[in-house]
């Protein structure tokens, strides 16, 4: 079953932040940092945040709910899986895709 990646990249900690979905998060990483993504332009390409959703529908309301809530909230929601916002690349991509 194919799951549905809920991300969230920045450029630094407390940065400019860029939420997405994806199928492929190697991929769309490889977007991000080589400029085949929109927030390519800004180097926004520090992954730090992830969720894992079996069904896009799901994924995309998620990513829906992200982007209308507070940046205040979504700092909040970063640090407490990723207190010190570094990037989970260095993880294995299985492990990013079980969170």
């Amino acid at each position: 079953m194919t799951k549905h990646i809920v991300y969230i990249v920045t450029t630094q900690t407390y940065g400019p932040i860029f939420i997405g979905h994806t199928s492929d998060l190697l991929f769309r990483m490889t977007q991000h940092r080589t400029g085949g993504a929109r927030s390519a332009a800004m180097r926004i390409d520090r992954l730090v945040y992830t969720e894992s959703y079996d069904c896009p529908f799901q994924a995309r309301k998620r990513v829906k709910a992200l982007k209308a809530a507070s940046r205040e909230w979504i700092d909040a929601l970063i640090s407490a899986k990723n207190p010190t916002w570094q990037s989970l690349m260095a993880a294995p991509i299985q492990d990013l895709c079980a969170a």
